[in-house]
């Protein structure tokens, strides 16, 4: 892809995304999303899936005009990637976890948030040769400070070339999304933190009917999908499956109205949405104004 077509794709997505100004956030909020980047390599052959410099310049766009200030990324192949892509995000930092191996999860955010690692959580990766394990970081902006564990779950896939494997992929989600309960709720339960938020590519969504794997989450009283009943910006008949989860506690600074999911496949031509992912960036805003609770 020639320079000349990057830059017409920045400008595409400049133009899409309220005419190149950077989406607003309201003082007093703080705006959290998630971002599975598929395969965002380093460059270096092989590449599962080859970009140029200009495909990350128009991923960091995307990202700049979407108002995100934390965004949890997912499929982040180590740091030479996330730096790659931070190069054009001015400001930025990024933290990446390890456990992933060429598909690891992470966070990057503004100089308006500060960012802290604790650190992988291994017991999400239930099959450590199939699963990816979480990440987490604990921020802060204004009065408002949480605890925030980025993950990518075991997908259901091409790659699950038979019915037995299909039926363990099936089950290893079911298990992660037990693990993250009792993790928020043993976190809720054993120490002074109310404020959690569970960010990432789920690969599937709550108030499934036939095959559920999210069920240990969705019963779960001390936390709530945020982002129950967002629809697929692949095929807008299917529902969403990148969401935050927050505990009771986060949830009541929440702005319902503020919750977006930024759909580039629909301002881009196919190939070009196709360089920056297969999934769409959501993004949803807290208040900080209240004081903090813990």
């Amino acid at each position: 892809m020639t320079t000349r077509t990057h830059t017409f794709i920045v400008w595409l997505l400049c133009a899409a995304l309220i005419g190149c100004a950077t989406k607003s956030v309201p003082t007093g909020t703080v705006a959290i999303g998630t971002f599975n980047i598929e395969w965002l390599g380093d460059g270096v052959e092989p590449e599962q899936k080859p970009r140029q410099d200009g495909d990350y310049a128009a991923i960091a766009q995307l990202i700049r005009e979407s108002g995100v200030e934390v965004l949890a990324v997912e499929e982040i192949e180590n740091d030479s990637a996330l730096h790659r892509l931070l190069a054009y995000l001015p400001g930025w930092r990024g933290l990446l976890g390890r456990g992933g191996h060429r598909q690891n999860v992470g966070v990057i955010f503004k100089p308006t948030v500060e960012c802290e690692p604790i650190g992988d959580y291994y017991p999400l990766a239930v099959d450590p040769e199939r699963n990816r394990a979480g990440f987490v970081v604990r921020c802060r902006k204004g009065a408002f400070d949480w605890l925030m564990m980025v993950v990518h779950l075991k997908s259901s896939s091409r790659y699950d070339s038979t019915e037995e494997l299909r039926r363990r992929a099936i089950e290893q989600r079911r298990q992660q999304a037990t693990i993250l309960a009792r993790w928020a709720d043993s976190v809720l339960q054993h120490s002074t933190e109310k404020d959690i938020i569970i960010a990432g590519d789920f690969n599937d969504y709550p108030g499934r009917s036939r095959i559920p794997t999210l069920t240990a989450l969705e019963r779960d009283t001390s936390v709530t999908f945020l982002t129950a009943g967002m629809t697929s910006c692949l095929d807008h008949r299917r529902n969403a499956i990148d969401h935050i989860v927050v505990s009771t506690s986060a949830a009541r600074r929440w702005l319902p109205e503020r919750r977006r999911m930024i759909d580039h496949r629909a301002m881009l031509p196919d190939r070009a949405a196709d360089r920056i992912s297969d999934h769409c960036l959501v993004v949803g805003e807290f208040n900080i104004e209240p004081p903090d609770n813990d």
